[in-house]
């Protein structure tokens, strides 16, 4: 292969490659250790007798089923800044549904 058809396909590649956007500044854990920020494991009730445990990550990070959500999807929002006691809505497209917060901890 000539030098000068590799220089021609690597003046090209920049064209070709997707801009990828920066990632976003992601929150940093409050100072106060019973106040849901990033990084926190919190269990909520969601009905009566229905309790899950969710930690709050950042968008890539979130897997549902593993009980990892996004501190910008709309549950992650409604708990951001809840304490333990706390009742928060979480808005929802088949409705809104009031959620507990049970408990707030972080990982030493």
């Amino acid at each position: 292969m000539s030098r000068a058809f590799t220089k021609e396909r690597d003046d090209e590649l920049p064209e070709l490659r997707p801009q990828r956007k920066p990632p976003p500044d992601l929150p940093k854990p409050p100072k106060s250790k019973d106040v849901v920020g990033f990084g926190a494991t919190v269990v909520v009730v969601t009905a009566p007798g229905e309790q899950q445990t969710f930690t709050i990550v950042g968008e890539d990070n979130a897997d549902v089923h593993k009980g990892r959500i996004s501190y910008t999807s709309p549950l992650g929002q409604a708990l951001m800044g809840a304490k333990a006691g706390s009742v928060v809505v979480w808005h929802r497209p088949a409705g809104d549904r009031d959620v507990t917060v049970k408990s707030v901890a972080y990982k030493k």
